[in-house]
């Protein structure tokens, strides 16, 4: 019996343990699946996330568009330029952090960045053979610059320019207009004389810049062990705090790289710093959609990212001396060297009509040419994105300059670009696994709880039966010996 009671009481108490564990882990589950989710998505060395980051592991396309103006000769006859579309021209895209410095005093990384373009024929239309014709960036540069100096020094640029056979318009092609580069004798005399500031001895849109772990110049961004929800954010570039490109809140260093996201679940907008135009894009949330079975948040760019300043006032300080152009683009010429630079979404989508009514061959379309980024809002994991702008140059009458004379003040399309990427299905189970843990935890140390329960009470059972069956003894026991009395008395 005794050893019966200790076996009821062994139970007893390892139900309750069972429970009391159960239920105190399932309460804290949350505290303890956010230091899971912690622990897998900060960066560090050692942690989940690293590899990930340390090399996108998830193929990344680049798309050029290269715009062809077909009617060239005839701008100065006061026609309006047309525009044809060439491309895409498509480049497979790999991106390495290089020259890691972590910084354990404020929880930040220093690196470089090195991307590497492999060009993919068989997804392109088009050869890099192909010939664009389009205006002659140095010369549209170099008449940008001067066009406010006193005129005998526009004249005598001019006369130096004419003698050099230099032309308002040029042909070259895709490859040398891209990461090729070709060379120029302007480009090199006006180095010579310190008249630009391109450092580069060949033009290109993006010479120099393939392979190159220097040319994007140096991040520095915060790991997420300080503070978890600013992973990803960018502290400073360059070792600085804010640039010397725009005025005011224009040059702070803000927002993502785009590839580190904290967990974004209530973000009316994200920021996304681009050092290509030297400053962040705000990108407001529109819905939450489904990719690969998985929810996430959708941000796009609306009017209000490149707006001039009339709708978001403090974009003002994007104006340099206070003189904004139309509202849809981004001058972004103190960024590119002093060129006459300026960035808008593809075939001027949500810009001012006037950027369209100037030319002729531009067909925005929202499916096409909208900005967007999905994350899914746990995880701050990016599942889709499709980061795309068009540079255009603006060109216009330059007194004392016959280069620049008998023609319209137009913002030319020259080539648009978008950066594709998509969460492949392996990648995206690995994530719904991590999601899952959120309820499937609480749920296991609950389930946990619940057994317990249900060991305690069948010792309870156990204990109570045996009772029971003691005390029907005690009651047969009795009358057995009232029995026997009466016998003996008889």
């Amino acid at each position: 019996m005794e050893r019966s009671n200790k076996k009821i009481w062994i139970i007893s108490i390892v139900g309750t343990v069972i429970t009391l564990l159960g239920v105190i882990t399932g309460s804290l589950w949350p505290v303890i699946y956010d230091w899971v989710l912690f622990k897998v998505l900060m960066l560090s060395p050692s942690s989940v996330s690293y590899n990930m980051w340390k090399e996108t592991p998830i193929p990344m396309y680049f798309k050029f568009y290269m715009f062809n103006w077909t009617n060239a000769e005839l701008f100065r006859a006061g026609v309006k330029p047309h525009f044809e579309e060439m491309g895409p021209y498509v480049f497979r895209e790999i991106d390495y952090k290089v020259n890691e410095v972590w910084n354990d005093n404020d929880g930040t990384v220093t690196f470089q960045r090195k991307k590497i373009w492999l060009f993919e024929e068989s997804l392109s239309n088009g050869s890099l053979s192909d010939k664009v014709t389009n205006l002659n960036p140095i010369a549209v540069t170099i008449g940008y610059t001067v066009r406010k100096r006193p005129g005998y020094i526009r004249a005598l640029t001019n006369g130096f320019m004419v003698r050099l056979g230099e032309k308002l318009m040029l042909t070259k092609s895709v490859r040398e207009l891209l990461f090729e580069g070709y060379d120029d004798t302007l480009l090199r005399i006006a180095r010579k004389m310190n008249a630009t500031r391109l450092p580069y001895t060949k033009f290109g849109w993006f010479y120099a810049r393939n392979d190159s772990e220097t040319y994007d110049g140096t991040f520095n961004i915060f790991t997420g062990s300080t503070n978890f929800y600013s992973m990803g954010i960018s502290k400073e570039w360059n070792f600085k705090s804010r640039t010397d490109f725009y005025e005011g809140s224009c040059g702070a260093i803000d927002g993502s790289l785009g590839d580190l996201w904290p967990p974004l679940p209530n973000n009316d907008t994200v920021s996304i710093f681009v050092p290509d135009i030297c400053t962040s894009l705000k990108l407001s949330f529109d819905n939450t959609t489904q990719f690969q079975e998985l929810m996430g948040n959708k941000y796009v760019g609306t009017e209000e990212m490149l707006d001039n300043g009339e709708m978001v006032p403090s974009r003002r300080c994007y104006c340099p001396n206070g003189d904004c152009g139309p509202s849809g683009t981004l001058n972004i010429s103190s960024c590119k060297f002093g060129a006459p630079a300026f960035v808008s979404m593809p075939h001027f989508y949500l810009a001012d009509p006037s950027y369209r009514d100037a030319i002729t061959g531009m067909s925005p379309d929202k499916e096409k040419h909208e900005l967007l980024m999905v994350v899914e809002p746990v995880t701050g994991i990016p599942m889709q994105v499709k980061a795309q702008l068009q540079l255009n140059l603006l060109v216009e009458p330059v007194e004392h300059m016959s280069l620049f004379q008998n023609i319209s003040k137009v913002y030319v399309p020259m080539l648009w670009f978008t950066q594709e990427t998509n969460l492949t299905a392996s990648y995206a189970s690995q994530v719904k696994l991590l999601l899952t843990l959120s309820t499937l935890g609480s749920v296991t140390c609950f389930g946990i709880a619940g057994i317990g329960v249900l060991i305690f009470f069948i010792g309870l059972f156990t204990y109570i039966r045996q009772k029971w069956r003691g005390e029907e003894g005690q009651v047969l026991l009795s009358k057995y010996d009232a029995d026997t009395v009466n016998k003996s008395e008889a």
